[in-house]
């Protein structure tokens, strides 16, 4: 054999071999059609320690890692210019007590006066009766009987002026206690705003001041975890119609990476978080997971359907328009479940069908 026909043999040796390298018969595999996310670990219950009020941190009671309950102190600050304000705020309330009670000096002239009112009235009130008998006999003269009659109208005027200014003012010493009652009771809280306390039971994620540092009004100094560890999804735009609650989910932790983990959809949010452009989901693990850690990044595969003993191409084969090159010629398919690698096939060829790619 010369050289020409041993390198044509070559070649058609090598474009069969191609030829044979190139196709494929469909096969019978299980498979899944499931939905990618990311996302990471929350737990159920996330508490922001938040401060009420401006001033110096003098205690740092808690550092990461602590578990702390419902009510524990975790930061002190310096109050020392709202105690002085609670303790005036105290001192004018039991004086507001004390000058509405028994030892009201302006209540006590105004009885004292209350009293002269009256025996006065009594007195006058005696000559104003006689009077009224002398005169009608004319044993004295209509002058002195209009007299009297005026003073024991008058006395009687003092005695209902008198009452009423007691009235008005045991109102406004009742007044003046709720007043400073009320002011005491604010700076109280306002004291109370001094120490940061826990409103859960969980454990301190992150701590964001220390000792010294100045804390402003609603500036966040700790952050709480608390209740179960829960897996937050973000899902495209495309996919989240396909998402529904109990759905199974396979989740790869970044921290513990060749192993899944099965969690179900529990919560679909929505509306679509523009933040982080998707739409948002959580799922909540089947079983406890050691080690597991609050703000842990994951990839997730949401699993929509599993097909068992399903006819599949490699997805390579497909053309577009579900168009495949079957026995020599371009053949029409019904697909199903579409992965990265497989694609199901519905009808249009069966397992005796060769593939070619062109």
């Amino acid at each position: 054999m010369n050289k020409k026909i041993a390198a044509i043999v070559f070649l058609s040796l090598l474009a069969i071999g191609c030829r044979q390298n190139n196709t494929v018969t469909p096969q019978r595999k299980d498979i899944v059609d499931a939905v990618f996310a990311s996302g990471y670990i929350i737990t159920t219950h996330e508490y922001a320690v938040t401060s009420h009020t401006e001033g110096y941190i003098t205690d740092c009671l808690v550092q990461e890692g602590d578990s702390v309950n419902i009510n524990d102190v975790l930061f002190q600050m310096n109050d020392s210019e709202q105690q002085a304000q609670l303790e005036s705020a105290l001192a004018n309330y039991q004086y507001a007590l004390y000058n509405s009670g028994s030892g009201s000096a302006s209540l006590a002239q105004l009885k004292a006066q209350k009293l002269q009112i009256q025996n006065k009235l009594s007195n006058d009130s005696i000559i104003y009766t006689r009077y009224s008998q002398l005169v009608t006999t004319h044993a004295i003269a209509q002058i002195e009987y209009e007299r009297a009659e005026l003073a024991y109208n008058n006395s009687k005027q003092d005695l209902l002026y008198i009452n009423q200014q007691i009235q008005n003012t045991q109102k406004n010493l009742d007044l003046e206690i709720m007043r400073t009652k009320a002011y005491l009771v604010a700076q109280q809280n306002n004291k109370s705003y001094f120490t940061l306390q826990s409103n859960t039971k969980g454990k301190i994620l992150q701590v964001y001041k220390t000792a010294g540092e100045l804390v402003k009004r609603g500036e966040t100094v700790a952050y709480i975890g608390a209740g179960d560890y829960v897996v937050k999804l973000y899902i495209s735009e495309d996919d989240i119609d396909d998402i529904k609650p109990n759905q199974d989910v396979w989740i790869e932790l970044n921290t513990q990476k060749g192993k899944s983990f099965l969690a179900k959809i529990h919560k679909i949010y929505p509306m679509f978080d523009t933040k982080e452009q998707s739409f948002i989901a959580e799922a909540i693990f089947e079983e406890p997971i050691d080690n597991l850690r609050v703000g842990t990044q994951l990839q997730a595969n949401i699993v929509l359907s599993h097909i068992s003993n399903a006819l599949v191409i490699p997805s390579t084969y497909l053309m577009p328009e579900n168009y495949v090159f079957a026995d020599g010629k371009k053949t029409k398919v019904k697909t199903g479940i579409k992965t990265m690698e497989w694609v199901e096939i519905l009808n249009g060829i069966d397992e005796n069908t060769t593939l070619e790619i062109q």
